[in-house]
């Protein structure tokens, strides 16, 4: 018997065209009908969509959230991410957290813990006992811990929001025992208590039905009659708040924000109004604009790039951001500039380039509707936000820029924006040398080289195991290997600072002492990073000065070639080793001592010796 379903579209690119066409729509048309539309449309198509991230989440619920589906799914859908939503049952937490395989196989991505305050506390909100709000916030974490701990999928859980009608709200507001103030600290608490998981992130629904406004968010007919609280005109704000949530979740963020400068770091034109003449300022409007370069200040402690993209006199520009007191952001929180009367998109073309990110990891912000359209259409993978006309919706504009999210903010984060600065620092270093040698000596390299340097045995074997393109022998060696290795013979170790950043360790020799007479070079390696900086033959040098020192007649090596090392594969005959033997891709080297000498670079580096003691 033939089915009655119709037949799913299977035509090369059909899912993804429509939901790019619904996902149009919703940012030129955000209505109900339009999310509807969109919401459908997810639903037919299959799980996988070429172009969107696909998201499996499930929705642990207290309250009706069927109504909800439609503006969630087509906030996510704006964001790139196509979403299947699993629904558990009413009231029901525990059971999931500790079965999450109920919901269903594969487990989903996302959990959504939705938590209606009224519900979840019940009569007991009326006359709270002492311990309520612990035992509230002690069910809420056994929730969202049992499925951190049995899944690992990222978990969304709400807040307590504000009750549609509050209990004895004047009565409430003096007694330090009353729900109204156990709610607020059952927030603080779990934000407290969640921070530290990575893996979970807070919807703040007391702050976005604050925004909103409690009188208009809940609609008490559905409430009283449906268990389902908002309003219908509350929804679309739910939907854009709960994506931005999930984006930072599951998608990575962008690395810049590239920012015209009249108009949108300032009000007015510099190179007609003048410094004098341009807002910016404590007084409005300059307010407004001061506003907006705090946002920016903060993007960039949160280890966001920050560049400039304007058509100016860049003396003009450049001066005016560093004298004029006003002015948060200065010259030097730029990682970049193209302040020019060029191209806009072949400056952002450029940036990228010299900041070596992609072009789909920039935000464009600029208030020029021809600017934006025209980047849009040159380079589409750029982000393009269109700066307001009216400095009134600076404000409102900033809360709603996308890509800019970020849960946490970690070490690791910060410091590959500093050595993303660092490199584009150096690039322009590089640019106005006039030969290799000159740019090398600008950089003032101060190297160490340390020997049986036991405190670093677990950086030695990080680069064992990742170094790839400039590893002579690829030998992975753990903890263990490194010192046993140090026991029998030598390890070297070479780390590396210039005027821009620190990059630690760079460099590794390990050597076999053998019987004295002769040393072999086990392996020898150099992180990506220190790339094209000579720095590998001042490693070589000291290892055969030691050598030498030490009566060694002859030291030998190999390269053992693979897929990636073909840019070592001359190293040891560039500086002074004879080949002996070669077989089966690897090849042996020697080098007599006495011809093993005088090859550091003059005058590009200055170099420490350090000798670790056993």
């Amino acid at each position: 018997m033939a089915s009655s379903e119709p037949a799913r579209p299977t035509r090369a690119g059909y899912w993804s065209e429509r939901l790019h066409r619904a996902a149009a729509r919703l940012a030129s048309n955000p209505s109900h009908a339009s999310a509807h539309e969109a919401y459908n449309a997810g639903m037919e198509a299959p799980a996988t969509v070429e172009g969107f991230v696909s998201l499996k989440c499930a929705v642990l619920r207290n309250v009706t959230v069927e109504p909800w589906l439609p503006e969630l799914y087509g906030a996510l859908l704006r964001r790139g991410i196509h979403a299947r939503f699993l629904l558990g049952d009413y009231a029901v937490y525990e059971r999931y957290a500790s079965a999450p395989s109920d919901l269903g196989t594969p487990t989903p991505d996302c959990f959504l813990v939705c938590l209606d305050a009224g519900v979840l506390a019940g009569d007991a909100r009326h006359d709270p006992p002492a311990d309520m709000a612990n035992a509230v916030l002690g069910r809420i974490s056994g929730i969202v811990g049992g499925l951190v701990e049995r899944t690992s999928a990222s978990v969304v859980v709400t807040n307590l929001a504000p009750e549609p009608h509050p209990v004895h709200s004047v009565h409430g507001d003096q007694d330090p025992g009353g729900w109204p103030h156990l709610r607020r600290t059952v927030n603080a608490e779990l934000t407290a208590a969640l921070s530290a998981e990575p893996r979970v992130s807070i919807l703040d629904m007391d702050r976005i039905v604050g925004e909103f406004g409690a009188s208009r968010a809940y609609d008490t007919r559905m409430y009283m009659t449906a268990a389902s609280p908002f309003a219908v005109d509350f929804l679309p704000h739910l939907g854009r708040a709960f994506a931005a949530t999930v984006a930072a979740a599951v998608l990575s963020p962008k690395k810049c924000v590239v920012v015209d400068c009249d108009n949108t770091l300032w009000g007015g034109i510099l190179g007609e109004d003048g410094p004098e003449g341009v807002a910016i300022g404590t007084d409005y409007p300059g307010s407004a604009y001061r506003g907006f370069q705090l946002f920016l200040a903060g993007l960039a402690r949160r280890g966001f790039l920050l560049a400039l993209n304007s058509k100016n006199n860049e003396s003009d520009v450049l001066s005016f951001m560093q004298d004029r007191p006003e002015m948060v952001l200065r010259p030097a929180d730029f990682a970049a500039c193209r302040i020019n009367w060029e191209d806009k998109a072949a400056n952002l073309a450029e940036l990228a380039r010299e900041l070596n990110i992609g072009l789909d990891a920039m935000v464009f912000i600029d208030d020029s509707p021809f600017e934006c359209e025209r980047v849009k259409s040159a380079l589409p993978e750029v982000q393009v936000e269109r700066f307001p006309a009216n400095p009134l919706d600076i404000p409102r504009y900033v809360s709603a820029i996308q890509g800019v999210e970020r849960l946490s903010v970690g070490k690791d984060d910060l410091a590959r924006t500093e050595s993303i600065r660092a490199n584009a620092s150096r690039e322009r270093l590089r640019r106005g040398a006039p030969d290799l040698d000159s740019f090398l000596r600008s950089l003032s390299i101060r190297l160490t080289i340390a020997r049986q340097d036991r405190t670093a045995v677990r950086r030695i074997s990080e680069l064992c195991r990742r170094t790839n393109q400039f590893n002579l022998t690829t030998r992975r060696y753990g903890v263990g290997d490194i010192e046993r290795l140090m026991d029998e013979g030598f390890v070297y170790t070479m780390s590396m600072r210039d005027r821009f950043s620190d990059y630690g360790t760079i460099g590794v020799a390990i050597v076999d002492t053998g019987s004295g007479e002769r040393w072999e070079i086990d392996s020898f390696m150099l992180s990506c990073r220190a790339f094209g900086r000579r720095v590998e033959v001042v490693l070589l040098d000291a290892l055969l000065e030691d050598a030498g020192a030490a009566g060694v007649r002859s030291v030998g090596a190999r390269h053992i070639a693979t897929e990636r090392n073909g840019m070592t594969r001359d190293f040891f005959p560039e500086h002074g080793f004879a080949e002996t033997e070669a077989s089966d891709g690897e090849t042996r080297f020697e080098i007599r001592t006495g011809a093993a000498a005088g090859r550091r670079p003059e005058g590009i580096c200055e170099v420490r010796r350090v000798e670790s003691p056993e």
